[in-house]
């Protein structure tokens, strides 16, 4: 969505070529790009093959500029472009969590190929504090938070207005169903609000899709439904008391910034990244201990005055998140190599 959103809307001056390492499986219809290449990836074994094609790619189209998002297209781009080409690319989460913890040749691949002349564009500090950890940072390098579609912004979007029941709270969770995301925490929060008139909507899909049915399905926990993807999230989030998100880490929260945007008081676990995007906006609970925030579920739900201000200071925060803020200064770092 980020990549959609942001070539959809960049200036017109730059003559976009985007390169899958596989076949995109959504959304290409509304890519804006002058051409698009996939290099058939398959794994390690045709590693090799991936470079030489990129290499010839960025031969063919006479690339001035590359920019590379995630670990392995950076680790390609590093490989195939010509010394000559500036390369830029995009950390998106922790790699300490997503790549040098599960494989340590991950981190010996990455210090091996990273160059004083490559750009690392980080989505939070908490995600550059992680990388400058791991990685000995010798050139320059930005943080740029990433942003949310501008239908989030706009009124019709916005939270409805209702007057919540001293006894009744609607919330939603959107994420991947993966451990990342750590929606079996929010199963243990929700055996102890059983007797509560408290209901969680799941908008997303994902690898632990069936785990997290059976463990709604064995707990007995009747008021917790998942409700599959959408294209259309802006149009659903209205309808809800509070956002809540439990994940274990995250580079930069989009879900967090959408809720904000449409007014939601935002219920999450306390990691860095949530805290630097979030700020004074929201709730924060210990992951550790399931029961604090069931309590501070249960104090809002009774505290309908605070949820307001809230919400008010929800869309306020989510103001840093715009479409046209991340554009000016992605193309400020532009300019810095074309």
């Amino acid at each position: 969505m980020l990549l959609m959103e942001s070539l959809k809307d960049i200036t017109d001056s730059y003559r976009h070529v985007l390169v899958y390492m596989r076949p995109p499986t959504t959304l290409l219809p509304e890519i804006k790009a002058e051409k698009v290449y996939y290099l058939g990836y398959k794994g390690k074994a045709n590693m090799l093959w991936c470079i030489y094609k990129l290499h010839r790619i960025i031969k063919a189209e006479k690339a001035e500029l590359i920019h590379a998002h995630h670990y392995w297209p950076t680790i390609l781009s590093r490989l195939a472009k010509p010394a000559s080409v500036p390369l830029l690319f995009t950390v998106h989460n922790h790699l300490s969590h997503d790549a040098f913890h599960l494989n340590r040749l991950s981190l010996y691949l990455e210090k091996l190929t990273y160059r004083e002349t490559h750009h690392p564009i980080f989505v939070s500090k908490a995600v550059s504090e992680d990388y400058h950890h791991y990685i000995q940072v010798r050139g320059e390098s930005t943080v740029i938070y990433n942003f949310v579609a501008d239908e989030f912004y706009n009124p019709e979007n916005e939270k409805e207005d209702r007057l919540i029941s001293s006894n009744a709270l609607r919330l939603v969770a959107v994420g991947n169903l993966k451990a990342q995301k750590n929606h079996e925490y929010l199963v243990k929060v929700f055996c102890l609000l059983k007797n509560e008139e408290i209901y969680l909507d799941l908008i997303g899909d994902g690898p632990l899709m069936s785990q997290m049915m059976t463990l709604v399905a064995e707990n007995g926990l009747k008021r917790i439904k998942t409700v599959g993807t959408s294209n259309a999230v802006f149009s659903m989030l209205r309808k809800y008391d509070a956002f809540i998100l439990a994940s274990k880490y995250e580079g930069m929260s989009l879900a967090v910034i959408e809720a904000m945007a449409v007014g939601l008081p935002c219920i999450l676990s306390d990691i860095p990244s949530n805290r630097e995007v979030a700020g004074n906006a929201a709730v924060f609970f210990s992951l550790s201990q399931p029961k604090e925030c069931a309590d501070k579920i249960m104090f809002l739900l009774k505290n309908p005055e605070l949820m307001k201000e809230m919400s008010a200071a929800s869309k306020k925060k989510a103001v840093d998140y715009q479409k046209k803020k991340y554009l000016s200064e992605l193309e400020a770092l532009y300019k810095q190599y074309i």
